[in-house]
């Protein structure tokens, strides 16, 4: 529960850097088999940065010619308008690297690695997928969609065993997302100041 006193933003950042703490400690005393930058060498970087684009401008045309979408979106911007308006740009740029970093240690790093040694590769991703979307859990529609993301960055990281990857694709697409539903709703369809509840 949040303490009435403190802001949103201190808020957040303090669940996301625990989460990153999480991470470290679960990998400290359960090691997994890790790689920063896997098979892709340097190159993850790029591949991370072109994934979110290209994953969050599909999500965004979707979003945009779906009236199912679309409500789902509106319910969505009413949750977490309060929440991320009044923040600058550095501190959503904080906020989604702490999210992309320490949510996959989380689930990609430590957690698809750990249930997958005591079953196979498939159970590991869809189990670590499954979590992940459960808490994010928003809605049912947003729920598909975060099970979706999740199953594409565990199979990315899968195939790369690259940290850096899934890491900048995560915070980059969270930034996206964040800026265009608090600053630019309109990209989505949506009308650019949201409806009064």
């Amino acid at each position: 529960m949040k303490h009435p006193d403190m802001p949103p933003f201190q808020t957040i950042v303090g669940l996301q850097a625990g989460l990153l703490g999480l991470g470290f400690i679960l990998l400290k005393q359960l090691p997994q088999p890790t790689s920063q930058l896997g098979k892709l060498g340097p190159a993850a970087w790029f591949w991370g940065l072109i994934a979110a684009l290209v994953t969050y401008a599909l999500l965004a045309g979707i979003n945009r010619y779906s009236k199912v979408m679309q409500r789902n979106t509106l319910t969505t911007l009413g949750r977490l308008q309060p929440l991320f308006a009044r923040l600058a740009l550095w501190q959503l740029v904080l906020i989604s690297a702490l999210a992309g970093i320490g949510e996959e240690l989380v689930f990609r790093a430590f957690l698809q690695p750990f249930i997958s040694s005591y079953s196979n590769m498939w159970v590991g991703l869809i189990a670590a997928s499954l979590i992940f979307a459960l808490l994010h859990f928003m809605s049912w529609i947003y729920f598909v969609l975060a099970l979706a993301m999740g199953l594409l960055l565990g199979a990315a990281y899968q195939l790369s065993q690259s940290l850096v990857l899934v890491m900048v694709w995560h915070g980059v697409y969270d930034l996206l997302a964040l800026w265009v539903l608090v600053h630019a709703p309109q990209l989505l369809g949506l009308p650019a100041k949201p409806l009064a509840r």
